[in-house]
């Protein structure tokens, strides 16, 4: 397992619900970091494979993972 950096967008229709939805996906092991309550998002850290366990919240709306992608982490020389 590896740890991954991860948004997760609340329904409109949940965003009164907010903080009742972080608790819950912080219960399924997110590490909690930020709330961004005017846009429904919040973010953390969690372990990749039980990200899927976050769908079983009510009002998650989307999901997003941070890779890690990096500029000039290729190798390549210009």
């Amino acid at each position: 397992m590896s740890r991954v950096n991860v948004a997760v967008a609340v329904a409109d229709d949940a965003r009164g619900r907010i903080y009742e939805i972080v608790a819950a996906c912080c219960a399924l092991g997110l590490h909690h970091s930020a709330t961004l309550a005017l846009v429904g998002v919040l973010t953390g850290s969690m372990e990749s494979d039980d990200l899927v366990k976050l769908w079983d919240v009510p009002g998650v709306l989307a999901i997003e993972v941070e890779y890690g992608f990096r500029w000039g982490t290729t190798g390549r020389t210009h």
